[in-house]
């Protein structure tokens, strides 16, 4: 009975989202009315209930400002960019092969990794159209956009999670850096399956070329977690290899230098902006003293110089004051306040789920809910139970379209899950948002989202046939990780 109580908030979500007739968000109340709920009952007396649920309401709240605001200046970023009206860059025809790739797994996870909330499949998918692919199977492919959604929106939901079980970003993001290694490898014959059926060959140079360069990939993201800053893990990494691996065969036909850079500069400027201020001493020493946010006493300082949001921001309004300022005379160009105030109101429903998430995780770990959960799925699954850590993460995602509701729903369960495997609390963390974070491609919202795009209507169901083994490749590979880890552990100990 105590069991079912405490997982009743859980449970009751999961459902919610299941029946697909209630939103992230709504779910996402119900769930965290009752996890405070359980967190008041469970309490000694009313006056110590109210105590520590404001305290763990305001802990949650600080937590969630993090990726909150990094919600709302990524959406006005993209606006703002796109808001200019200039043409994307053409995508040669002479290889079409070598354009899918690209799309697939650089441009658009680099899109997806600066911005976030889908923004990468609407680029892919931008590419990937004028191919002439069946639109079902470049649905699916433009997918694939997701794959480095560890560090979707500047790495919201990895900070998130990273924040909840109390360790750094850069620990999280480096741990999950390494993970990608065996995931992203593992995706290519998912890629190859596909594009073979859209009529494309591959030669056994082209496997060769698409593995040297994924693992390259996962090399650079490891790198920039470890030694640059961890919200530009997929930005930095994807932005690299297409400037050393697709700038100079765009610049052998008509694009020119000038034009990609007056088409990218603010990505340009933003990168250099988030590495100087880590990076470039003495800027480095003065951002990470001057103001520092820091209300609970060591519980996630916010560096305002440093933090993504703080760049998105004002590269935002650099790019805003290049527009008309609402002025009655015609102007083909979008008004720089209707601009500002879109992404605004588009920023407000994901802004409000990640609030509601962030306070449900804290409220239902603060209650003990997911200590008692973990400790009972150990004593019915024994020593499998730590197979489930890979399955309940993509689940999670795919249920809620969120990295970061994934990884506040399931990562306090999710350690209390393998408590008693011997992995590291680190590896789980990692385990879990990677699975979270790439399954979040198989949420409804996202096929739905994909199949408009292309103009489909009605064919979410083949989109989502074809897209399923992504899902299922990632989650098998992190189940071998954990059996492999779990086997040296054994073996260590003999």
């Amino acid at each position: 009975m105590a069991l079912a109580f405490h997982m009743m908030p859980l449970a009751g979500t999961i459902l919610l989202l299941a029946s697909r007739r209630v939103s992230l968000l709504n779910a996402g109340l119900v769930g965290m009315a009752l996890a405070l709920a359980t967190l008041i009952a469970v309490q000694p007396s009313f006056d110590t209930a109210l105590g520590v649920a404001a305290a763990k309401a305001g802990e949650g709240a600080w937590l969630a400002w993090h990726a909150m605001s990094i919600i709302a200046a990524g959406l006005l970023f993209h606006r703002a960019f796109e808001a200019r009206g200039l043409d994307a860059a053409a995508v040669p025809q002479e290889n079409r092969r070598r354009a899918v790739f690209a799309a697939c797994f650089l441009v658009g996870p680099f899109a997806e990794s600066v911005t976030g909330f889908g923004v990468g499949l609407v680029v892919a998918l931008a590419m990937l159209r004028p191919m002439r692919l069946p639109p079902v199977h470049a649905a699916a492919l433009g997918l694939f956009s997701q794959v480095l959604a560890p560090w979707g929106a500047m790495g919201v939901g990895t900070r998130v999670g990273a924040e909840l079980v109390g360790v750094s970003f850069a620990e999280l993001g480096t741990a999950s850096a390494l993970l990608m290694a065996v995931v992203l490898p593992c995706l290519l014959p998912v890629f190859w399956g596909l594009i073979h059926a859209a009529g494309l060959r591959s030669t056994l140079r082209d496997r060769a070329a698409d593995l040297a360069l994924v693992l390259v990939l996962a090399a650079l993201i490891w790198a920039t977690n470890r030694f640059v800053a961890p919200e530009l893990g997929g930005g930095l990494a994807t932005g690299i290899l297409l400037v050393l691996v697709e700038a100079p065969r765009l610049l052998r036909g008509d694009a020119d230098l000038r034009g990609l850079f007056a088409r990218l500069w603010p990505y340009v400027m933003l990168v250099g902006a988030l590495m100087a201020t880590r990076l470039l001493p003495p800027l480095s020493d003065w951002t990470g003293r001057w103001l520092v946010l820091d209300p609970f006493g060591g519980l996630a300082p916010l560096a305002v110089l440093r933090h993504p949001a703080t760049w998105l921001v004002v590269i935002a309004a650099i790019l805003l004051a290049r527009l008309p300022r609402g002025d009655t005379s015609a102007q083909s160009a979008p008004h720089a306040a209707d601009v500002a105030l879109g992404a605004l109101r588009a920023a407000l429903v994901p802004m409000a789920a990640t609030l509601v998430f962030v306070e449900f995780a804290a409220f239902m770990a603060a209650s003990g809910g997911a200590a008692m959960f973990g400790q009972a799925w150990r004593e019915a699954a024994g020593h499998f139970a730590v197979l489930a850590t890979p399955v309940f993460g993509g689940a999670a995602g795919m249920l809620t379209g969120s990295n970061t509701a994934s990884n506040a729903l399931m990562m306090h369960i999710q350690l209390s899950l393998a408590a008693g495997s011997g992995l590291p609390a680190i590896m789980t963390a990692a385990i879990q948002t990677v699975a979270g974070s790439i399954c979040t491609m198989l949420n409804p919202g996202r096929i739905v989202l994909a199949a408009g795009l292309v103009g489909l209507e009605k064919a979410e169901g083949s989109i989502y046939r074809l897209a399923l083994p992504i899902g299922l490749a990632s989650v098998l590979s992190l189940l071998a990780v954990i059996v492999v880890a779990a086997g040296l552990m054994a073996w260590q100990a003999v």
